[in-house]
């Protein structure tokens, strides 16, 4: 698990987690590069360090733009892609404190060079506690982001203030400001992580909401909403010059002798049963099964009629030669099934393919039960 608990959860969830995280970095420290060109153009221009070290002024000046542009350049990768933002995470946790450390040492620079006045090394400490003040209360997204960051900025500065005898005051003054720096860091990281926690939770629940509102609970199945919401894309998609596909439908034969004979229970098993083989013969992974309302099912799936047509003959011939454990209870059902493949010219949309398999199932019916039909 990471310190950030970006492996913790469902999969998807947990790769959500993650994402959230490295847009928040990257949100939070994308123009943030640049205050540190903006500091050194405000210090410099106050230290008249273009005249008293022209070159290395420059040269600081250029360094802060390239390390500006080179995080504003590191844009997070799809969402989606886990693997991605992970490397993009660890690359980021190199590229950020680059800035901070140049900065380090130009702090020292000022510090330390005599050339510099003591209202310049003022101006100087007082940019430095702010940008760790920033970097503490701003990216919390990755705790340890915001503890190199504020450390690598705060520290140099302060071995450096208590090494001079007459700045003693100013030295534990900083020190006092460097454990408030700390709790903050602690505090504010800790509300990121509840804030990101109660997103998930409320993701999660919406994803919940959602996967009941398109489900049968009883079979587990898509349930009647979501296979029409299904239907209607593959129709439109296929009036536009898209793959076709085929839609199924079987209808348990009798099904009220099943509840007659040995109660509503082993009636709602026999329809658990009956999913379960239908999840065997249409592997859901390229198919869409949905339990249509009572003792009705519909399977979508790409391709012709023929080979969905023989599926789901082997499906009606296993269920005729045996039996179905419904609850402890062996019962012997039989299914009707129609099928037709979309035809934009003959049905239109999907309401006019669900009309014709509809009516070919009806046939297979009044034809004698436990039989397939073929749309015309």
């Amino acid at each position: 698990m990471s310190p950030d608990g970006t492996a913790r959860g469902h999969p998807a969830l947990r790769a959500w987690r993650l994402s959230q995280i490295v847009a928040d970095t990257y949100e939070r420290s994308k123009l943030a590069g640049f205050l540190y060109l903006f500091g050194w153009v405000v210090v410099g221009w106050l230290a008249d360090a273009h005249r008293i070290a022209p070159v290395p002024a420059v040269a600081m000046a250029v360094v802060f733009l390239a390390l500006g542009v080179m995080r504003l350049a590191m844009r997070p990768p799809p969402r989606e892609d886990e693997a991605a933002n992970r490397r993009w995470l660890r690359n980021y946790a190199w590229v950020l404190p680059l800035a901070p450390l140049a900065w380090a040492g130009l702090q020292a620079w000022l510090l330390l060079d005599a050339r510099f006045s003591q209202p310049v090394r003022m101006a100087s400490l007082v940019a430095t506690i702010g940008y760790a003040t920033v970097f503490v209360n701003v990216y919390t997204t990755v705790r340890h982001f915001a503890a190199v960051g504020a450390g690598v900025l705060f520290l140099p500065p302060l071995v450096l203030v208590w090494l001079d005898p007459g700045q003693q005051a100013l030295a534990v003054a900083m020190t006092f400001y460097a454990v408030y720096l700390v709790g903050a860091l602690v505090r504010t990281h800790a509300e990121y992580r509840r804030r990101l926690d109660l997103d998930v939770a409320l993701r999660e629940q919406r994803d919940l909401y959602e996967g009941l509102s398109r489900t049968d609970p009883l079979t587990g199945l898509a349930n009647r909403r979501q296979f029409t919401a299904r239907l209607d894309e593959l129709a439109a998609r296929a009036g536009r010059g898209g793959p076709g596909f085929t839609l199924v439908m079987i209808d348990v034969d009798h099904f009220k002798r099943v509840n007659d004979d040995h109660g509503h229970l082993a009636g709602d098993a026999c329809l658990v049963g009956l999913a379960q083989r239908l999840q065997a013969v249409f592997p859901p992974d390229c198919s869409l099964l949905a339990r249509l309302g009572g003792e009705e099912f519909g399977v979508l799936l790409e391709g012709d009629a023929a080979s969905a047509a023989a599926s789901a003959e082997a499906l009606r011939r296993s269920l005729a030669a045996g039996a179905i454990d419904c609850g402890g209870v062996v019962v012997r059902v039989t299914v009707s099934v129609g099928v037709a493949g979309f035809d934009p010219v003959r049905h239109g949309d999907g309401e006019g393919l669900y009309r014709a398999v509809d009516r070919a199932l009806y046939e297979a019916k009044g034809a004698g039960r436990d039989r397939l039909a073929i749309a015309s």
